[in-house]
């Protein structure tokens, strides 16, 4: 029984992996950053992307549904990259969010050249806002600490993603 639920697990697994790096870009997080991005800026294989999401009540904006909210992780074994897109439905809802999220972390570094505006927030995130969505990117590795500026991977990796949506 144990084995059949494990060879079932395995089977779904493997599909919804293919599903999730088969979807095209625009919202979705694991097209936004695929596979092959994530290995490149970890430097090693990461395992297939996984989406996690739904839609998000955001009740500093009024409390109402502001859009699909997912994000995509991807693992391996020095690291992880987390990508997050949430499609706020139109870019004046999106630059709200966006200035809430700059506001509520400092200290922070305005970066240029991502998005229509973006930010590292020295805890090894990238925010950036484009249109009527907003991406927040990680680049994490298990033996690090939280650098004061933001690594050319994960800049490299924000630019890419925010060019995608």
């Amino acid at each position: 029984m144990k084995m059949r639920f494990l060879a079932i697990a395995a089977a779904l697994f493997a599909y919804g992996a293919a599903t999730v790096q088969a979807a095209p870009a625009g919202t979705n997080p694991c097209g936004v950053v695929t596979r092959a991005d994530a290995s490149a800026a970890l430097g090693v294989q990461a395992f297939p992307g996984f989406a996690i999401g739904a839609n998000r009540t955001n009740v500093s904006l009024g409390g109402r549904i502001t859009g699909p909210k997912i994000s995509c992780r991807y693992r391996s074994s020095v690291g992880e990259v987390f990508v997050t897109v949430h499609a706020y439905g139109d870019p004046k809802t999106a630059y709200a969010a966006y200035e809430r999220d700059r506001k509520n972390w400092w200290p922070r570094e305005d970066l240029s050249g991502i998005g229509d505006a973006a930010f590292y927030n020295r805890g090894g995130q990238i925010y950036a806002r484009k249109g009527a969505d907003e991406l927040f990117v990680s680049l994490t590795f298990k033996k690090s600490i939280s650098p004061l500026s933001a690594d050319p991977r994960l800049i490299a990796l924000a630019k890419k993603a925010a060019s995608r949506l």
